[in-house]
């Protein structure tokens, strides 16, 4: 077993943005299931969603689920952004207002993947009809006091916590591991800022985690051979002299 630790965001980075499939990381997940390595996800994803991705995917670790979001129920939250949302005078559509089916249309989950999308916990995940307004309704929502941020396809708002806030914890439990963390949308910029070894996956906003992680590796490739890309270098050099491929 290698002393590194691998923390990775799902759509856009391990997933293809569009179809979500693993494929082209395939030779990089093998590597760190022969060497052990702590696979850590971290997602907007729900429980539901991740569990069912873990058990393909076929490599321990511990995940990290709705952006490493706390809220006092899901309820609340949804409540929280609909007051907002009504107060400012800026329409909303969050997954709270879709069935499965809708879900499926907005987001290209597969059918049988979008209700287990909608089991959400602590976050909510929404579009504002009006782009141009999003700022405003932004600003409204840090001034109750509640956190968002901004994914590959949507919002996300919670009351507090976060991606870079779960990793931070997260990495006190490997403190003498090297982390390596890959990321693609601004949402990840936080977490790609803690590790030692941060990757950005070639995407439309690859520039905008480029300006706020200039130490980042940046792929050639979009996910998920750009996950590949990042990761088999760093993998092939730190590997025991045991481990014959």
């Amino acid at each position: 077993m290698t002393d590194l630790v691998v923390i990775t965001d799902l759509d856009g980075t391990l997933l293809d943005h569009e179809n979500y499939s693993f494929a082209g990381a395939v030779p990089a997940l093998d590597l760190i299931r022969d060497l052990q390595i702590p696979l850590v996800i971290v997602t907007s994803k729900t429980r539901a969603e991740v569990s069912g991705l873990r058990a393909r995917l076929n490599v321990p670790g511990p995940d990290i689920v709705e952006n490493g979001s706390w809220s006092r129920d899901y309820g609340w939250i949804c409540s929280a952004l609909e007051e907002t949302a009504a107060e400012s005078g800026i329409a909303v559509r969050g997954f709270h207002d879709m069935t499965p089916e809708e879900i499926t249309e907005v987001s290209a989950l597969p059918a049988d993947v979008a209700p287990l999308a909608a089991q959400r916990e602590h976050s909510e995940p929404f579009s504002v009809l009006d782009e141009a307004r999003a700022p405003e309704l932004l600003a409204a929502l840090e001034k109750k006091g509640l956190q968002w941020t901004r994914g590959g396809r949507f919002y996300h708002v919670f009351e507090r916590g976060g991606k870079a806030a779960a990793v931070g914890e997260l990495l006190k439990q490997y403190p003498d591991s090297t982390s390596v963390g890959l990321g693609d949308a601004p949402n990840d910029i936080g977490f790609l800022q803690l590790v030692d070894y941060p990757a950005i996956v070639s995407s439309p906003r690859a520039a905008e985690l480029i300006a706020a992680v200039p130490k980042a590796v940046v792929t050639r490739q979009p996910a998920p051979e750009g996950w590949s890309e990042a990761l088999l270098p760093l993998l092939r050099r730190l590997r025991p002299p045991a481990y014959r491929p």
